[in-house]
């Protein structure tokens, strides 16, 4: 009878051993996940870059021109998917890209705009020698 006794509060004792480090590793794993999240980029100021909205076949094609050809060639890249880019007086390329993530489509907020002189403010993002500046507002410039 003592032997089923100290038989029962063996096991007993090793149940609670097994509930008690299974509650240790569960708080272990949640403060690790806590602390191992991504460290949040510092957050780059809005700028205001003026440009052409080109398509980006011709801008990469035929750099000598900065504003669109009159011939329709623009309208017509368009039509067929060609994406729209912002290029400067002074050659610099920006790709567009929402400022909402996941990233959106931007395309039809820029559309009307195609082929003229507009003012794009949001912020710039560079990588590997490539600029995109996040559309948060746009707005045509006088020549």
């Amino acid at each position: 009878m003592v032997v089923c006794r100290v038989q029962r509060l063996g096991f007993l004792f090793k149940e609670a051993l097994v509930k008690v480090l299974g509650r240790i590793v569960i708080v272990l794993a949640a403060a690790g996940m806590m602390f191992s999240e991504e460290p949040k980029q510092k957050e780059v100021p809005a700028v205001s870059v003026v440009g052409y909205l080109r398509d980006s076949g011709c801008v990469h094609r035929y750099p000598q021109f900065v504003k669109p050809a009159p011939n329709g060639c623009l309208e017509a890249c368009l039509r067929a998917g060609s994406p729209l880019v912002l290029l400067t007086k002074d050659g610099h390329i920006y790709h567009p890209i929402s400022a909402d993530i996941p990233d959106t489509d931007v395309r039809a907020k820029m559309m009307p705009f195609a082929g003229k002189l507009v003012k794009v403010t949001g912020h710039v993002y560079e990588r590997g020698g490539s600029k995109a500046i996040a559309l948060e507002q746009i707005e045509e410039q006088k020549e």
